[in-house]
């Protein structure tokens, strides 16, 4: 769901002194416009959503499905040219205290089945119970389904500066966890996470294994949010002892006035899984650059470049074999709404902060090219259903957040 800050004076929810500030809010869409505190009784209740509507073209389009991340971008087939109203989700924060809540969203949206299909799916998106525990600063309980605390991006689209996710979001780490994760913050500028979920596959556990996450997070000042993740856990199915290990660095730096700065970097090996020379480790690496700037304060323009190098033919990646996914994209939106709802803090100590408005409306070119070794297997074109190494996509976007 969209996060949101507002520029109101900040008010301290009654634990400790604990700055809300420096507390996940991520998953509990916190409208907070001027004068509301979440110790207004009328106000324990927050809804809040985001709708998406496009027109998107492709000359050359995906051969397979569910690769990745499940995206409502990046699965269409070659010579894609449509309008389709994508999605619309809808949640729920209710606030029973400074110390308990809970949350829930609800998502209908479009998606490709197996023959390149676009079929309506409805699914719980997120929903989690909330539990701050009195001790020292107060340890956070997240127990349910919630965004991944892991990327610099996250899946959903009021969020993005782009129309479309980076390939680091796609392949370098889950977009959602379903499990339990422990938040404590050391200070208003540094926090500890640990997490335990099912896996990274979108519809639950793919073996009877558990996966791991740890993280720390440091913001040392206003404009610098840094993130450093390591995961572990077994991914294949059938298979609990050869495990994924994950280490992943992003940072959001807003250096200058309207400028922000995304980085992200990530290396992982899966055990005994690789391709290239069996019974070894797959090696990978995925990172990516993201530059945004706010022309005016109704216009604005971002760059990014992303990679997945797989080294060895990790599993999860359609026909493994050595390859290098790379994509540029750029992309310009415009703020029609002249509401503006708050902040979106680009970090979960969010001292890297970028406007939100009411409706968006976003112009975006993408080229993406890979180089395999081996048969070409990625895109198939639009002329004659050949294989091909790269593709050219066009996207028109319109956001609608409430």
């Amino acid at each position: 769901m969209t996060l949101v800050w507002a520029d109101s004076v900040e008010k301290e929810i009654s634990l400790a002194g604990l700055d809300e500030r420096s507390m996940d809010f991520d998953d509990r869409n916190p409208l907070r416009l001027n004068g509301q505190t979440h110790d207004d009784p009328a106000l324990r209740t927050l809804i809040t959503g985001y709708a998406v509507a496009s027109y998107r073209y492709n000359d050359s389009g995906v051969a397979h499905e569910g690769l990745g991340n499940e995206l409502h971008f990046g699965q269409d087939p070659a010579q894609t040219a449509e309008f389709a109203f994508n999605l619309i989700e809808v949640g729920f924060t209710k606030r029973f205290s400074s110390w308990a809540w809970v949350s829930a969203a609800i998502e209908v949206g479009l998606h490709r089945d197996a023959m390149g299909e676009q079929e309506a799916e409805i699914e719980l998106d997120q929903g989690a119970i909330n539990l701050v525990a009195p001790i020292g600063n107060g340890l956070i309980f997240t127990a349910g389904k919630f965004n991944s605390p892991v990327s610099f991006e996250q899946e959903d689209a009021p969020l993005l500066l782009q129309a479309s996710n980076s390939l680091t979001f796609q392949f370098a780490s889950p977009a959602k966890m379903t499990g339990l994760m422990m938040t404590y913050p050391l200070s208003g500028y540094t926090e500890l996470r640990a997490i335990v979920f099912n896996g990274w596959k979108s519809d639950g556990d793919n073996n009877d294994a558990k996966s791991l996450a740890l993280q720390f997070s440091y913001a040392p000042w206003h404009g610098v949010s840094t993130k450093f993740s390591y995961l572990w856990g077994a991914e294949l199915e059938d298979n609990d002892s050869d495990a994924r290990h994950v280490l992943d660095f992003a940072a959001t730096l807003t250096p200058f006035k309207d400028w922000l700065l995304g980085l992200e970097l990530a290396y992982g090996w899966d055990e005994n899984q690789s391709t290239r020379a069996p019974g070894s480790d797959a090696e990978w690496w995925s990172g990516q650059v993201t530059l945004h700037y706010d022309f005016t304060s109704w216009f604005g323009t971002t760059l990014r470049y992303s990679f997945f190098k797989d080294q060895d033919g990790r599993p999860d990646i359609h026909a493994p074999q050595k390859r290098t996914m790379n994509e540029f994209t750029v992309a310009s939106v415009f703020h029609i709404s002249p509401d503006l709802l708050g902040f979106r803090g680009m970090g979960f100590i969010p001292h890297s902060e970028h406007p939100v408005s009411g409706i968006d409306l976003r112009l975006e070119y993408r080229y993406d090219w890979i180089d395999e070794d081996g048969p070409e297997h990625f895109f198939k074109h639009e002329n004659g259903g050949l294989f091909t190494d790269e593709r050219n996509m066009f996207i028109a976007e319109l956001v609608a957040s409430f």
